[in-house]
């Protein structure tokens, strides 16, 4: 008896638990393949084409973080050579702050001082409610942030 072929690779079109997201070559049984994934246009059988396109377009997203990091760590570089940031605030009597300070005052004032844009987002602000020197985290990837000191004095009346 002839053995049909078993597996087929697929190209996945949507992200399925347990099998990979969205892009993904994969090998599945042939007859999920031809009962399921393809019926409901969840995957689709991988030609030379398609199999050349994918790894086409992973070794363009590889590019594309490795630019990001790249980026990521000239940011991180520029914070790193400032010892301080100074930020004026208006201040009440025994130095506490009136309001808070935003992560966009912080984004605001780096920027100013690196010429690079720093997004807000990426600002971990704690309470500061005091006049004095803060760390402050900016994280520019999920492993690569810089710690800085933050001045806050009082704003001159």
């Amino acid at each position: 008896k002839n053995m049909v072929k078993s597996t087929i690779q697929v190209l996945l079109r949507q992200d399925i638990n347990q099998l990979g997201k969205n892009g993904d070559l994969i090998q599945v049984s042939y007859g999920y393949a031809r009962n399921y994934l393809f019926p409901k246009q969840i995957a689709v059988p991988a030609t030379k084409q398609i199999v050349a396109f994918s790894n086409k377009q992973k070794l363009i997203r590889l590019e594309q973080i490795a630019k990001e990091r790249a980026v990521a760590e000239n940011k991180k570089n520029a914070l790193e050579l400032v010892s301080k940031f100074t930020l004026r605030k208006k201040v009440g009597k025994d130095d506490l702050i009136f309001g808070i300070v935003t992560n966009r005052e912080i984004a605001e004032l780096i920027s100013s001082q690196i010429g690079e844009t720093i997004d807000k987002k990426n600002i971990e602000v704690p309470e500061i409610k005091t006049v004095g020197i803060h760390s402050v985290e900016v994280k520019f990837m999920s492993n690569i942030s810089a710690n800085i000191k933050l001045q806050v004095l009082p704003l001159a009346e």
